[in-house]
């Protein structure tokens, strides 16, 4: 399954990504998703909620259920950096759409 998503770097430049998505964790430590893709250098960080987060997992369920191809986070702000980097961003809410 892929993923498409907007991506902000250190520099806050703004960009559409699609990605192999591999999966999704929870940090607790700094309250923030990491998504993983095939980009070994990269983490893709989203700042959210724990509940938050536990809703998008329901919606990328639904999505790998449905044999989806694609999932979009659309206006979601996902932060792209070296491993480790942190970011300090806003809390979002994920609205993911499938394809």
């Amino acid at each position: 399954m892929y993923i498409a998503m907007q991506t902000a770097d250190s520099n806050g430049t703004l960009n559409t990504e699609i990605s192999t998505f591999y999966g999704i964790r929870y940090d607790t430590r700094y309250r923030s998703a990491i998504l993983s893709t095939e980009h070994l250098n990269h983490d893709y960080v989203i700042p959210m909620d724990p509940k938050d987060y536990e809703d998008a997992v329901k919606q990328i369920l639904a999505a790998m259920a449905s044999n989806a191809q694609m999932i979009n986070l659309g206006e979601s702000i996902v932060s792209r950096g070296r491993k480790g980097e942190a970011r300090q961003v806003k809390p979002q809410k994920l609205t993911i759409r499938t394809s």
